[in-house]
């Protein structure tokens, strides 16, 4: 294992120098929250390489699980009422939820065409903050629940609040079968701090409010019941899951090619049940189609840090002398389609091992063709690596954050040799891990 030393055997030492780690960890994760943002790379990055540094030695140090899970709870809770810094998503958030309590469907309405009706809270210095102000919302219902019970509470400072603490109730409940999940594979239990007090999961998480937290804590849970016989709460929760992000659709191939019998078919028919249940808020056609227009926008419009598609878009500017993401992009998600059906029926084995091996390997291949790799994109496959012998998943979630350098200049710049940097440290790991050892789970 990559994380094994000897540390002070006295336990009045140890439990001084876990102290002193911890410590060190909580002051990083609250600096980077409430002294920078975007533009302070060359401040914040540091900063996160310490906690990095401290999350190790804390897991090498042999720190009980439960203080680990402590620490996780209140590095969250000190950032809750800090304002997201390094996200501008939340203006987003606050004005989708602020649509539905105005009786205004999110899905059928543009910020452009809201700021006539004169909304509460709805006005334009909120609209010159968005960074989607010509596109309809894409965030599922579950999502947009979260944003009107925030919302709800009263301006953007007391949403964001309200909006940090369901964060730390979902994630507390979610690391909680976490837990459980571990002991039924018979892995170490303080495995779940690689996830659990992982910088990026904490500083993406309740600290810029990015949801693909929230979606994993179900999917976790779903996983636990699912493959505990209880087929409908699990596919109630990944049908929750599904509602706050559409990337859990991802693993639904594994589930039809190898269930075996009457409990396919339960899972598949309560699953479709509950999402239609869900889904009802985009029950109007025009509804459906404006959402699935800013679906397709994100495959032919958006790029940001990806990886195999700027070699081929690179290839296609040299071929065609222009930018051809309108066809990468669908082609791209046409071939991780494939790819992910190709593992999912590739064998008929259908057990909860078998099933993080092909979320993390189907997860992996996504980001690696995908056109828009964010750094809270990665947080998924962190979740499904800690139950294997393999750690490129932690690596990435340390070397995706380099990515923040873009926006470290005046204007928006894509520094595209930052990006080969991250890729190519990534790969490299990637290969020499892949020559050493073997998937264990």
């Amino acid at each position: 294992m990559l994380y094994r030393a000897n540390f002070p055997s006295s336990p009045s030492l140890k439990n001084m120098y876990c102290g002193l780690l911890a410590g060190i960890f909580v002051i990083a994760i609250f600096c980077i929250n409430f002294l920078f943002d975007q533009k302070d790379f060359f401040s914040i990055f540091p900063l996160y390489t310490l906690a990095f540094i401290s999350l190790i030695l804390l897991y090498k140090c042999q720190c009980s699980w439960k203080f680990l899970l402590l620490l996780g709870i209140v590095s969250r809770a000190s950032l809750i009422f800090i304002f997201p810094g390094l996200s501008d998503d939340i203006y987003r958030f606050y004005w989708d939820g602020r649509l539905v309590l105005s009786g205004i469907s999110p899905y059928g309405a543009l910020p452009q065409d809201v700021l006539s009706k004169n909304l509460p809270f709805l006005d334009q210095p909120l609209f010159d903050l968005l960074n989607s102000q010509q596109y309809y919302t894409i965030y599922p219902p579950i999502s947009q629940l979260y944003y009107a019970l925030s919302a709800f509470m009263g301006d953007i400072g007391t949403a964001s609040v309200t909006m940090k603490i369901l964060f730390l109730i979902t994630e507390t409940i979610g690391v909680v079968y976490l837990i459980r999940l571990l002991k039924k594979v018979d892995l170490p239990v303080r495995l779940f701090s690689l996830y659990f007090i992982n910088p990026l999961v904490i500083i993406e998480g309740v600290g810029n409010l990015h949801y693909e937290v929230l979606m994993i804590s179900f999917i976790c849970m779903s996983i636990y019941y699912i493959f505990n016989k209880n087929i409908i709460y699990g596919s109630f929760l990944m049908s929750v899951s599904i509602g706050i992000k559409l990337l859990p659709l991802m693993v639904l191939p594994y589930f039809w090619f190898r269930m075996q019998g009457k409990d396919k078919w339960i899972f598949f028919s309560s699953l479709v049940g509950f999402l239609i249940i869900i889904f009802l808020p985009m029950a109007s056609g025009v509804e459906f189609v404006s959402f699935l227009s800013s679906v397709d926008l994100y495959f032919r419009k958006f790029e940001f840090n990806a990886g195999i598609y700027y070699i081929l878009r690179w290839l296609g500017e040299q071929i065609s002398g222009y930018n051809l993401i309108r066809y990468l992009g669908p082609l791209l998600g046409l071939i991780t389609i494939g790819y992910n059906f190709y593992l999912a029926a590739k064998n008929k084995v259908f057990d909860l091992k078998s099933f993080i091996i092909y979320c993390l390997l189907a997860w992996t291949g996504y980001l690696l063709l995908a056109t828009t790799v964010h750094p809270w994109y990665v947080i998924p496959i962190l979740f499904f690596g800690i139950f294997t012998s393999f750690r490129y998943t932690f690596i990435w979630s340390y070397l995706i954050f380099i990515s923040y350098v873009n926006y470290s200049n005046s204007v928006y710049y894509e520094n595209l040799w930052w990006i080969a940097l991250e890729y190519f440290l990534l790969l490299a790991y990637i290969f020499l891990e892949v020559n050493i050892r073997q998937v264990k789970v």
